[in-house]
């Protein structure tokens, strides 16, 4: 009454001959025909798998069965009423008598699914039509769902909502939406917990929580990704006594096929798995449901201000160790360094105010109109809208970004001063429009003594970028974390003192007809960023890392390299195979980067 065929694989062998096919039209042609469609199927979809001559034996892994597995379905029509299939003689690194499900068309899914989706991350730089898009609304289509895929083969690759810049959750073969899974469960305040199924929107768990006098620990510039591809990919705020965003799950649920549903927690007897799981890149499984720990709702007291690199390592390890929040913002082709820093608002508190916005945007609409006098009114255009509307003049020129970024730097200048807010207002920023991005994180030495290998790091990058006449528009933006205790966080560390520093480079998409000479462009600064982490013992933000990026001879090898040293890849891809044996979950990005 199955409607999947099984194939066990024998642990000896000595000839693919040795296969015995039973269809219930019988005779010697039909075995002979189908042996013969098998071997040019093997030949041409895995020939490691066939003896080399007589005698020989056959050479193989648990990835190369799945290969067998694949070509032997192309032939055989999975019809479990008439035949099964038994592979005796191949040598392979798989288990002896493993059982591997087969795809069998004929069952239907439990959901119905959109067909042949157009999907595109936040930025648009990465796009794909999804065969299949599920959305399931509730735990158990869910569950449902996700064993239906197992036992099919049919990719679900979970998506929230698509602001990864790589185009981490994008898959052509089918996708999970998890937009239906939102809403928030329960907040404890007592606890100071909050729990939330993992497509809820970190904006309306903040909001939520102002409701009861909660707030979270630290957040992105950006709010609207969901709560699960926000903690799965370790995003991060800034502040180096304070962790990455997976650092705040207390709980979680996670619904696998290898395992079923599992309710994860810090203190329970899964406790390592659940620290695995906390950050995963939606490979180990979908994140259905996490509970949060959050702190009583505070106001800062924000302060920007101007410097130069030789001031700021003098004071660079006194502004971690004081303010709650450090950023820095790093102007190519100028000597200015913004920084913006952030603390607890003592009460009573007041804040110097700075210039009016009108006088501050002077010198971007002074640029702009040299640049461009018919430009128009610029009445009402902000800061981000008036750069814009200088680099997209000459996107590629550097000697031009650099005039730009010359007019940016006034603005800062412009633009010191202080102000007072609730938390969940000044931790969030401007961004800029559409853009390529590369943010790398890496050891820095730890609070009590910070290495200086941050400030380090952005001055050689700065440096690149002017020797060579890269087109980098502002700015470099710094930010910084704690460790994570997560194993495949960027900053995840066994020694609780150690602090970590996230450099991101940009490159803005200023127009459509210039977008693949900008990316070209990108990709050449993008792999001197890259190349650079890599000598300061650092790996990339997962919803970052970019294949295109590692392109070339010997470079994708070197990315796996690095990859390696900084994680334990062996150990989470011997997770994933129990997880998720049948990779239902991953995609190129995450199994080409994290390839054994």
């Amino acid at each position: 009454g199955s409607n999947f065929v099984v194939v066990r694989l024998a642990p000896s062998i000595d000839a693919i001959g040795r296969f015995c096919l039973r269809c219930r039209e019988g005779g010697s042609a039909m075995w002979r025909r189908r042996h013969q469609d098998l071997r040019r199927c093997l030949a041409s979809t895995c020939p490691l798998l066939l003896p080399a001559g007589p005698g020989a034996s056959a050479a193989g892994s648990a990835g190369a069965a799945t290969s067998l597995l694949k070509a032997s379905a192309s032939y055989h029509r999975a019809d479990a009423s008439c035949t099964a299939a038994l592979v005796a003689g191949l040598g392979l690194a798989a288990a002896a008598g493993a059982a591997y499900r087969l795809r069998c068309p004929g069952e239907p899914a439990p959901i119905e699914a959109d067909k042949a989706v157009a999907m595109s991350n936040w930025s648009g730089t990465h796009t794909a039509t999804a065969s299949r898009v599920y959305s399931p609304e509730t735990q158990s289509e869910l569950e449902e769902l996700v064993r239906w895929a197992d036992r099919t083969g049919q990719k679900i690759r979970p998506i929230g909502t698509g602001l990864s810049p790589n185009g981490l959750a994008l898959e052509s073969r089918g996708m999970l939406s998890m937009v239906q899974l939102d809403g928030v469960v329960k907040v404890d305040t007592q606890r100071q917990t909050i729990t939330v199924r993992a497509g809820t929107r970190v904006s309306v768990i903040l909001e939520e929580l102002q409701k009861h006098g909660l707030t979270l620990e630290n957040f992105s510039s950006i709010t609207e990704q969901q709560i699960g591809g926000w903690t799965q990919t370790s995003a991060h705020g800034t502040g180096a006594r304070i962790p990455t965003v997976d650092e705040m799950i207390t709980e979680l649920t996670l619904v696998t096929p290898g395992r079923g549903t599992l309710k994860l927690s810090a203190t329970g007897p899964d406790a390592e798995l659940f620290r695995w799981a906390r950050v995963g890149m939606g490979t180990l499984g979908v994140v259905s449901e996490v509970t949060l720990k959050c702190i009583p709702k505070f106001m800062l007291h924000e302060r920007t201000y101007c410097t130069t690199e030789a001031d700021l390592r003098s004071n660079h390890t006194r502004l971690l160790q004081t303010y709650r929040h450090v950023r820095y913002m790093w102007v190519p082709y100028t000597d200015t360094i913004v920084v913006v820093v952030s603390d607890v608002a003592a009460p009573g508190a007041s804040a110097k105010a700075g210039m009016p916005e009108a006088e501050r945007l002077k010198p971007l609409q002074g640029l702009l109109r040299e640049l461009d006098p018919k430009c128009g009114s610029l009445e009402g255009d902000n800061f981000a809208q008036l750069r814009g509307k200088m680099l997209v003049l000459d996107p590629l020129n550097a000697a031009h970004v650099a005039r730009v970024n010359k007019a940016e730097a006034e603005f800062w200048r412009r633009s010191e001063g202080e102000r007072i807010g609730d938390s969940t207002a000044i931790l969030g920023f401007e961004c800029g429009g559409s853009q390529w991005v590369l943010e790398n994180c890496f050891p820095c030495g730890t609070i009590d003594k910070p290495s200086l290998a941050d400030i380090d790091y952005v001055a050689e990058i700065k440096g690149i970028i002017e020797r060579e006449g890269i087109a980098a528009a502002s700015p470099i933006e710094q930010r910084w974390t704690s460790r994570s205790t997560s194993p495949m966080s960027p900053a995840y560390s066994p020694r609780a003192e150690d602090i970590f520093s996230w450099v991101g480079v940009i490159m803005y998409i200023t127009d459509e007809a210039r977008a693949p000479a900008i990316k070209d462009k990108f990709r050449d600064y993008a792999m001197r960023h890259a190349d650079l982490t890599f000598k300061y013992g650092g790996a990339f933000h997962w919803a970052k890392v970019d294949l295109d990026f590692h392109r070339g001879r010997g470079r994708m090898e070197d990315l796996r390299f690095h990859l390696r040293k900084r994680f334990d890849v062996s150990g989470f891809l011997e997770l994933r195979k129990s997880l998720d044996p049948h990779n239902i979950f991953g995609n190129r990005l995450t199994d080409e980067a994290l390839k054994a």
